[in-house]
């Protein structure tokens, strides 16, 4: 009987276990190497995850921990991470990317399960949410320890560097009333502010950013900014059902999409021609940190940080416009699920988040904000999250919630002018 009774004991006692996972290999058979690779980083001290990607690097002579961005500050970055880690020295490579030729090759590696890189930093909300995050081949890993903070909003996905873009002019001859208020640019007469016609945006079938821009126009905080700001410049509230929109939001947009006077192709040349265009007024929709690329009067401040902000305001910088200043965005700090140096990438992406890592690629220039909540913005530049109540903030969930009506929308205001 005692037999017998240790048999049934024992029989349950492997029932038990197997229907628990046993010692949690199943659990674990379900999750990929880099899946691994990251939640135990996320466990480790910064010396644990030095030495774990010291070995890996070891352990792997023959590869090189390759970075693609669309953004040189991390070529900038990765120069700094080889000084600080001398066994990194020579085995990293930067690979310069843009994202409309390089999301194929995204899909394509996530569709093959291949290798593409160790780390990747790319913008566009609606690429990353339908192709990448929900797919799962594009993974967070979130630092911490000493002199990290970042957002709970910012870890899934995990944001790298936060840029903003606003409507800018030449001050000198334009003048810093030129832009009050955001429906000035719809190229009608208010009750005391005169009209911009003549408004210069980067086509959005070729910048994703400014595509995001347009749709975040339609979201409810957008026009909750966008009725405030009509009261104020017409005097009279707005009435939706004296148009066709679906809301206040689509008819800023339609009507400044018809109100835009020139279609430039890259923000960096534009800015960079800024002064020239002073006698026309023009109002340049671009990115705060292309105004390093105005050199007018940088021999006159040569010797200081902030030459380009003689010359030029963004308005919203100086000066409130009412209804926002501009939009705010992200580019992501990711590891493909296909990574070989998941470490390496970790080790990185925390690098990228510690304030010496983050000066070595964007420090000292306006419009560059860490997620690390740590790193303030630099002298004269406005923090974060003073611009993030003042802008458009980029909303990844809505973005992809309306991505094909509104795009339709738009396409279809942008085909009525082009």
């Amino acid at each position: 009987m005692k037999k017998v009774l240790a048999i049934i004991l024992a029989l349950v006692m492997v029932l038990s276990f197997a229907a628990c996972g046993g010692s949690g290999k199943k659990e674990d058979e379900s999750l990929s190497e880099v899946q691994k690779a990251i939640a135990a980083a996320e466990k480790m001290t910064e010396e644990e995850l030095v030495e774990a990607a010291k070995k890996e690097l070891e352990e792997h002579p023959d590869l090189t921990f390759n970075a693609d961005s669309l953004t040189s500050g991390v070529k900038k970055a990765l120069a700094g991470f080889e000084k600080k880690y001398e066994w990194a020295a020579g085995r990293t490579a930067y690979n310069s990317k843009k994202g409309s030729e390089y999301q194929p090759k995204l899909i394509a590696a996530q569709q093959a399960g291949s290798y593409i890189a160790d780390f990747v930093m790319i913008q566009d909300a609606s690429f990353l949410k339908n192709s990448m995050l929900d797919t799962g081949f594009l993974r967070s890993y979130v630092p911490s320890g000493d002199g990290i903070d970042i957002a709970e909003g910012d870890r899934d996905p995990l944001v790298g560097v936060t840029f903003n873009k606003v409507f800018m002019y030449d001050n000198t001859k334009v003048g810093a009333e030129q832009l009050k208020n955001v429906w000035q640019m719809t190229g009608v007469d208010g009750a005391t502010l005169k009209a911009v016609n003549n408004v210069s945006y980067q086509n959005p079938l070729g910048e994703d950013i400014n595509m995001s821009f347009l749709i975040m126009l339609t979201s409810p905080t957008a026009c909750e900014k966008l009725t405030a700001a009509y009261k104020s410049y017409f005097g009279t509230d707005y009435d939706p059902s004296a148009d066709d929109y679906e809301n206040i939001g689509y008819k800023f947009v339609a009507e400044f999409i018809k109100n835009v006077g020139h279609w430039h192709s890259s923000d960096s040349s534009e800015v960079k021609k800024i002064n020239t265009y002073a006698d026309d007024g023009r109002i340049i929709f671009a990115g705060l940190c292309k105004l390093k690329d105005y050199e007018y009067y940088k021999a006159d401040y040569k010797d200081t940080d902030q030459y380009y902000t003689k010359t030029v305001t963004a308005a919203g910088w100086n000066n409130d416009v009412e209804g926002f200043d501009g939009f705010v965005y992200n580019m992501w700090t990711l590891i493909p699920d296909t990574a070989q140096l998941p470490y390496t990438a970790c080790l990185f992406i925390r690098y990228l988040h510690t304030e010496e890592g983050y000066k070595a690629g964007w420090g000292g220039v306006l419009g560059y904000y860490s997620s690390n909540k740590l790193i303030p913005s630099i002298e004269g530049d406005p923090a974060l999250d003073v611009w993030k109540e003042q802008c458009i903030v980029e909303d990844v969930e809505y973005i992809d919630s309306v991505y094909k009506t509104a795009v339709k929308f738009i396409n279809m205001q942008l085909a009525g002018v082009k």
